[in-house]
């Protein structure tokens, strides 16, 4: 039996929807340009019962397809696109590397854009 055999024979391989959520998380508290997470606003909430939320964060897992949306307000001066899509590709990059898992959507929601007050 070679090694590819002996891995596939071992057993099932189950990851919480959480652990899911708190990786994109991380990933996205890490980012810069990003001040924190956004209340995922209670309509959408509503509309997306069976998703799993953590703080900031919509997962929805259908038909085998993993999609994030992910609420954030962002720091004064940064491009949003550009911030955003590095979130994108983060999230993605960190869910690749500590689970394997596919990443079907990562939607990005700006809320807000707080500046400082002088």
């Amino acid at each position: 039996m070679n090694e590819e055999q002996k891995l596939e024979s071992l057993g099932r391989i189950e990851v919480a929807p959480e652990v899911l959520t708190t990786i994109a998380h991380f990933a996205t508290t890490r980012m810069e340009g990003i001040q924190r997470m956004a209340p995922v606003p209670p309509d959408v909430a509503r509309l997306f019962r069976r998703s799993i939320q953590h703080d900031g964060i919509l997962l929805n897992l259908a038909e085998d397809k993993v999609k994030f949306d992910i609420y954030v307000i962002m720091n004064p001066n940064v491009n949003i696109m550009e911030t955003s899509r590095a979130l994108q590709a983060a999230v993605v990059e960190a869910i690749d590397t500590m689970v394997g898992i596919p990443i079907d959507a990562v939607n990005i929601h700006v809320e807000n854009v707080v500046y400082t007050q002088e």
